[in-house]
């Protein structure tokens, strides 16, 4: 128990740390996205390739790829049914925040930190079917959904762009060698293992730069609306492949946290695209990981 404090406090320190360098005008939140870049295309990616080291394909284990994938489907959904009658900007509240996880910059270092290689790939393959939604998918869906799609953009190129994303080609080639029984030479996971560690710091380091302490009352009712159907989904999914599966603890504990990181990073960039309210999008951003940063290391010491 003393090391799971002790671990989530580094990462408290590194979040107030990026925080306080911003407030002192030594950084600006435009470098989050500097470092944003750097963990998507170099230390996420290297991540998820050094956590296949050891891997070996189980069929059973594509069902947290498929659970990732579907339950940012059904919340896409859910946020469209509940904005028939809402004005556009609703809905595209709902339908990028209801959704999707930010797992490979969020969760994705606390697992690997306390669950080592086999916790850190079911977060991984959880993230596989996640990250589908949550780099490309929902902006497709919402763009649709309020008449916001591009002239010229095709909508199956758009899906089929997710798959050239870092991170979601590494989790396919990597799920694809696997399945073959393949495996890549040893010094690339050297390689790779010599980065992944610089995920976690400028992960926590970035969403400090990120936070924003803004508070508006006019927003508060659908930002409490979204983050209690999250929690409750996140407790459905929790329960059922913790206490109703047959998988090795490390893999029912992983993905029982996962299930409660916090909105993707990349909802915001979506809000911004699509010209939605922008400080409704922060606002929930800045929650839900406050949320995040009390329940994961709560289930990491009781579970």
């Amino acid at each position: 128990m003393l090391e799971v404090i002790l671990r989530a406090s580094y990462f408290f320190g590194m979040i107030a740390l990026g925080y306080g360098l911003k407030k002192l005008k030594v950084l600006r939140k435009e470098d989050a996205e500097v470092l944003g870049r750097v963990i998507m295309n170099i230390t996420l990616p290297a991540a998820i390739l050094s956590s296949f080291r050891t891997y070996v394909f189980d069929p059973s284990m594509m069902l947290l790829t498929a659970a990732g994938f579907l339950s940012t489907v059904f919340m896409s959904a859910l946020g469209y049914f509940m904005t028939m009658r809402k004005s556009r900007e609703e809905r595209i509240f709902y339908m990028l925040n209801l959704p999707a996880y930010n797992i490979g910059n969020f969760t994705l270092p606390f697992v690997s930190g306390f669950l080592g290689a086999v916790g850190t790939v079911a977060t991984c393959l959880f993230d596989m079917g996640n990250a589908l939604m949550c780099v490309g998918g929902n902006l497709v869906f919402t763009e649709m959904a309020t008449g916001g799609r591009k002239k010229g953009r095709s909508i199956p190129l758009s899906i089929l762009s997710v798959f050239t994303k870092p991170s979601v080609a590494v989790y396919t080639i990597m799920t694809i060698l696997a399945v073959l029984g393949l495996r890549l030479p040893s010094v690339v996971f050297d390689f790779a293992g010599a980065i992944s560690p610089a995920n976690g710091i400028i992960a926590m380091f970035m969403i400090g730069i990120m936070f924003e302490f803004t508070f508006s009352r006019e927003n508060l009712k659908e930002v409490v609306i979204v983050s209690l159907i999250r929690l409750a989904l996140a407790s459905l999914i929790a329960y059922f492949f913790y206490a109703m599966t047959d998988f090795p603890y490390e893999v029912r504990k992983a993905v029982a946290i996962t299930a409660f990181a916090p909105i993707s990073s990349a909802a915001a960039a979506f809000c911004q695209e699509l010209k939605g309210n922008e400080a409704l999008e922060g606002f929930a951003s800045t929650v839900s990981i406050i949320i995040s940063l009390i329940v994961i290391p709560i289930l990491l010491m009781v579970l």
